[in-house]
């Protein structure tokens, strides 16, 4: 962990600012491998482990741990960076290749850092956080690039001090926490005014009037057509996924992931393919992809008035909302008022 970060860090308790122990204290600026910090007003200590302040506060309930453990587990088994990741980063977080060159950036709920390593190729200076164990997954990187911060904390409580960030984004994250609504208002706080944070949730097809007004990708205006079957189905598909999912949330972990390898190998059958949750080419990331749907314990679905409204209450002037295909992905980029 390099000094500089300090600047960003807050205790997740009370909210004040860290420093490093004196057992820790840096020796010729060198960056601190293992040690603690600590927060003057609450006297709590937090661990540096591998270069990575641990920030997360107190025992995790069973939700969140199962949610770590899954976590930790899927990405530290995804393949590297794919070559669709630089794409996918630029149309989800809805901003352009131009924006991201020198400015501080927020990656929240990062995972193994696919779109970390994006941003950081772009020009930005990057604060990793995650609550699994998948960020060690970007040690190699973090120790060589000094743009890199790498921080394990609870996107409910961010141990990061508000009012910091040029930018956040978090890509189909916050649904996986106990409460989406609060964790996109945590992450609100902790952008600069007239800053931008970009976020993406799960979508519910909730009402006809919701979903017949959704944005549609280019290409998909034939669904109009047949706009009232389309929400039929995806209603039925999210009842059966949320079933289904009463009992794989409560598998263990490695036998939830091996009882993917078939509903994998259905993902390359045509029409059959799309009874799974990925029809991704690369076998691998069908399998990850198909865990990330069915292990997580916290899944919480959204409409797009529902995200809306978070952008409003953070006072998060809306600047663009992110098409989706079929099943609806409810997007927005937001500028801090």
């Amino acid at each position: 962990m390099r000094a500089r970060l300090l600047d960003w860090l807050a205790c997740p308790l009370c909210g004040s600012g860290l420093a490093f122990t004196p057992s820790c204290a840096q020796q010729g600026g060198a960056d601190v491998e293992t040690g603690a910090l600590a927060c003057a007003s609450c006297a709590r200590e937090f661990p540096i482990v591998d270069s990575i302040p641990r920030l997360v506060p107190g025992a995790l309930d069973s939700g969140n741990a199962k949610t770590r453990e899954s976590f930790s587990w899927e990405w530290l088994r995804y393949p590297g960076s794919l070559p669709e990741d630089k794409p996918i980063f630029l149309s989800e977080t809805q901003l352009p290749e131009s924006y991201w060159r020198g400015r501080l950036i927020l990656d929240g709920g990062c995972g193994m850092g696919r779109y970390t390593r994006v941003a950081l190729a772009l020009g930005a200076e990057v604060v990793a956080l995650d609550l699994s164990e998948s960020l060690v997954r970007l040690l190699d990187r973090a120790r060589v690039d000094p743009k890199l911060h790498l921080v394990q904390g609870d996107l409910l409580k961010p141990p990061l001090r508000e009012d910091s960030f040029d930018a956040a984004y978090s890509i189909g994250v916050i649904h996986h926490t106990p409460s989406a609504p609060k964790a996109h208002a945590s992450l609100s706080k902790l952008v600069k005014k007239g800053g931008h944070l970009s976020v993406w949730v799960y979508g519910s097809p909730g009402s006809y009037a919701s979903f017949s007004t959704n944005p549609l990708r280019s290409g998909r205006s034939w669904l109009k057509s047949v706009l009232p079957l389309v929400w039929a189905v995806v209603w039925l598909r999210m009842l059966l996924s949320d079933g289904l999912r009463l009992l794989t949330t409560r598998l263990p972990v490695p036998a939830l992931y091996a009882l993917c390898y078939p509903l994998t190998w259905l993902g390359a059958v045509p029409l059959l393919k799309y009874l799974t949750f990925s029809v991704h080419p690369d076998f691998q990331v069908r399998l990850i992809e198909n865990f990330d749907w069915l292990a997580p314990p916290y899944q919480s679905k959204h409409t797009k008035e529902e995200v809306r409204a978070w952008f409003e209450r953070a006072d998060l002037e809306i600047v663009s909302q992110l098409p989706h295909g079929v099943v609806p992905k409810v997007g927005f980029l937001g500028r801090k008022l």
